[in-house]
């Protein structure tokens, strides 16, 4: 199973079990972020595939939001979200032991399957 999914099922289910035994308020604010980052990094790869002059990039960490402090001390566990992404710096990326594969659908994934609706006044 690609952390893809499990990030689309909690979203949809709420339950922070499915990634083992994590605890933050902003759980949900976590995976939003993920999942976003992860669309757009498949939306570069497909500016990239069309020539234009993009990079793929790290989800910036700013440390004044409380999710972003959950995040790091998230991965510091042991836990799904642990096994594949990791913190240098003030950035989170995808570990180097994580495959190209792997990574490539899990954006792919993210793409396909995480549409959030618009919010529209």
């Amino acid at each position: 199973m690609n952390i893809v999914d499990k990030l689309i099922e909690y979203r949809n289910k709420r339950n922070a079990d499915i990634f083992g035994a994590i605890e933050s308020d902003n759980l949900i604010v976590i995976v939003t972020e993920l999942l976003s980052w992860l669309k757009l990094e498949r939306k570069r790869e497909l500016w990239i595939e069309q020539g234009r002059k993009t990079s793929l990039k790290p989800l910036k960490l700013n440390m004044n939001y409380p999710w972003c402090n959950d995040l790091v001390n998230i991965l510091q566990a042991d836990n799904s979200l642990a096994e594949v992404f990791c913190v240098e710096g003030k950035s989170l990326t995808f570990k180097d032991s994580v495959a190209s594969e792997y990574i490539h659908e899990a954006r792919l994934k993210a793409y396909d399957n995480y549409n959030p609706e618009m919010i529209i006044n």
